[in-house]
């Protein structure tokens, strides 16, 4: 007893030394990483700490002998003021001040030529009329493959794949054959120190963005010239621009891109949703449980948690978390709650959730979203500068953080309904709206630049409702068979909202990623690969949904990971490889050769379009984590999720029987973009790439370059 209570003053004690340093504590969290400490705060331990107190003293002593302890007091006054008006009131950039106004960019992900082209001419769309006649509407194509984190970096960039190093959301490890998460990497502390039952990191990790080359609204604050950045995909860590709010890439706080839970009283089979739990109430219906956070940085593989209590409410539930106390009824979201992990002492890390009721007692369900990082007391770097976050947050209210915040999977498991989801819709649109509008009215910018995702989350996740030959049109409601023209109807409020916040010299530029096609049937990629032969599995096994389960990779020479990739398993390159490199060019050949033939065994329709060869669509010298084939998929087929995850289910197509029904993971050439503007071209903007150019010739016009 008295070893283990010394052990918790000491630890105690160092908690406080660390805040008596005057450091803010940060935290930094990834994929797969937990907590870290930035800044390497735990490196001072105790002596360094005392040794950067003084340090911090020296300037305050040497005042006192030169001025004593009132003149130095008040030459301390005096500075404070100083630099209190030099910051209140240095000149401010302003985009009206120079000629040529602003240049607006505003991306809607997913919007499709194809439907904005029919609702247009049905008169649905009053203001992207308006914008085509005056200015120009045309297709714009899409990077290879079509999906938003690739084609997102290659607008930033001007560059395809093959220099900005972005091919899939997914990306392999280069000591495994596990898929891991693209566009941004965590590097956690190198080592630590064992203390007192605490593991003390000893050194800062750090964020970095996996995407290579410089974004255009960079070079655009080299020509001195102010940009604000919301919410574009892969933009996190955010750079360092005059405004800028991170999009897809910013994780939740357990490191992931949104898990969420669900708490229930129903008795569950053996799942592998580790998302559910059950929970036992007591007699009168109250229910202690905890809502589970990161890892404790100081305990290896311990989760932080947050108590939390359900009890029955006369129209619904009480939820008691983090000192608030609110009631739900059946269906109804609640507010923003905000969370708190206790590390150590007055150490934590702070979050936000939003709870939904599901189904009220005596069956209860209870939905509890991802956990989101708190704006004003960010674990992670999500802003530019890191203040802007919270100063949004002054303006327009809480808001969800986490890059992809459109939450997808508990509607996909059937979790939640389509009117929760659509609500979540609304939510995020109308944050996204918030945050726009004030960075428009704010006229400090010379770029202004948003992208709204909202019209792809309902793409994937509404299309059965504009798909008659989906397996789940007939399942899907009028509301939801709606959903996508609704979508699309709010895109063109949007744009006529912003088009009322511009002035007479700004312009304008609309466009998307990519476009959409129906998803009715999954292709289990690996599968057809081990009936050909190329995927070789161990005596006795046969494939499974989990990892490359039972694979030989002594006798294995491809494999399929990510959404649209196949790998060569390479000799020298991949850590278990077959194929020799002077092997390798006959063996794409082949598998090219075989697989534009594989056709759908109920309908005869071809699976495959076109094959591509990394050789001749990614050229450039951030090539090297490329598929060696990337598969361009027929309109209605695209790879099963369980191939993204290097999974070998039984059979090679399924019916796609799963809410996430819109797709564009296809060849490239059957979903462009759109582009509109508001000013005719003065030169062909073919690709997304070219996007860039474009942008930056109106800024140099602009600044009299």
């Amino acid at each position: 007893m008295a070893n283990s209570s010394l052990a918790y003053i000491i630890r105690l004690a160092l908690a406080l030394s660390l805040v008596l340093a005057a450091c803010d504590a940060e935290a930094y969290i990834g994929p797969g990483s937990g907590i870290s400490f930035l800044q390497g705060l735990w490196v001072a331990l105790v002596g360094v700490m005392w040794s950067i107190v003084a340090i911090i003293r020296l300037p305050f002593k040497l005042l006192i002998r030169a001025f004593g302890g009132k003149k130095a007091a008040l030459v301390l006054v005096g500075l404070g003021f100083l630099v209190w008006f030099i910051n209140e009131y240095k000149p401010q950039a302003d985009a009206d001040t120079a000629s040529g106004g602003r240049t607006i960019v505003l991306g809607f992900d997913g919007m499709d030529p194809q439907l904005a082209r029919r609702w247009m001419n049905e008169g649905l769309m009053p203001n992207f009329t308006r914008l085509a006649e005056g200015g120009g509407f045309q297709t714009l194509a899409t990077t290879n493959p079509a999906q938003s984190p690739v084609a997102w970096s290659s607008f930033a960039t001007g560059t395809g794949p093959g220099e900005h190093g972005i091919f899939d959301f997914l990306r392999r490890s280069t000591d495994s054959y596990v898929p891991d998460f693209s566009i941004s990497e965590v590097k956690p502390t190198k080592y630590t120190v064992d203390l007192f039952g605490l593991r003390i990191p000893t050194d800062g990790g750090e964020i970095i963005n996996r995407r290579i080359g410089e974004p255009f609204w960079m070079t655009a604050e080299k020509m001195g010239l102010n940009a604000v950045v919301l919410r574009v995909p892969v933009t996190y860590p955010p750079d360092p621009v005059h405004h800028m709010l991170s999009g897809m890439g910013v994780p939740d706080l357990l490191g992931s891109q949104g898990t969420y839970s669900i708490f229930t009283t129903e008795h569950l089979d053996k799942t592998d949703n580790r998302r559910i739990q059950r929970v036992i109430p007591d007699q009168k219906g109250l229910i202690e449980t905890t809502l589970t956070g990161p890892d404790d940085p100081l305990a290896e593989g311990k989760p932080l948690v947050q108590p939390f209590l359900i009890e029955p409410a006369p129209r619904g539930v009480l939820v008691s978390i983090n000192g608030k106390r609110f009631e739900l009824k059946q269906g109804q979201w609640s507010d923003w709650v905000g969370v708190n992990f206790d590390i150590l002492g007055p150490l934590h890390t702070s979050g936000m959730v939003r709870f939904l009721l599901l189904q009220n007692y005596p069956v209860l369900k209870l939905y509890v979203s991802p956990i989101h990082i708190d704006p004003y007391d960010p674990a992670v770097p999500i802003s530019s500068p890191p203040e802007y976050a919270a100063e949004l947050a002054d303006k327009i209210g809480l808001y969800h953080t986490i890059g992809m915040p459109e939450e997808t999977w508990s509607l996909n498991e059937n979790q939640i309904s389509d009117e929760a989801y659509l609500e979540v819709i609304r939510t995020t649109l109308a944050e996204r709206e918030a945050m726009w509008y004030t960075a428009l009215e704010a006229h400090d910018a010379a770029l202004a630049v948003a992208v709204f995702v909202q019209t792809d989350r309902v793409s994937h996740m509404f299309y059965r409702g504009l798909d008659k030959e989906h397996p789940l049109y007939r399942q899907t409601g009028e509301k939801a068979r709606g959903a996508v023209q609704w979508i699309y109807q709010e895109a063109d409020r949007v744009l006529g909202e912003t088009l009322k916040r511009m002035d007479q010299e700004d312009r304008l530029i609309v466009l998307s990623d990519h476009g959409f096609a129906p998803f009715r049937k999954a292709v289990h990629l690996n599968r057809w690969l081990a009936q050909a032969g190329y995927l070789v599995f161990k005596p006795g096994e046969q494939g499974t949904d989990a990892l490359f389960g039972g694979v030989d990779w002594a006798q294995t020479k491809a494999y399929a990971l990510g959404l649209n990739g196949i790998f060569i398993n390479q000799q020298g390159r991949e850590p278990k490889g077959s194929v020799s490199v002077p092997e390798t060019k006959a063996l794409k050949a082949k598998i090219v050769e075989q697989l534009v033939n594989v056709t759908d065994p109920e309908t005869g329709d071809s699976l495959v379009r076109q094959v591509f060869d990394r050789s001749d669509i990614y050229p450039g010298l951030a090539n090297a984590e490329a598929p060696d084939l990337v598969i361009g998929y027929e309109k209605n087929y695209r790879a099963s999720w369980q191939t993204t995850l290097g999974g070998t289910p039984q059979k090679l197509l399924e019916d796609n029987y799963q809410k996430w029904s819109g797709d564009h993971c296809i060849d490239p050439s059957l979903v462009p973009g759109v582009l509109f503007t508001s000013f005719p071209l003065s030169h062909e903007v073919d690709n997304i790439r070219d996007i860039p150019e474009l942008i930056l010739n109106l800024l140099e016009t602009r600044a009299g370059g």
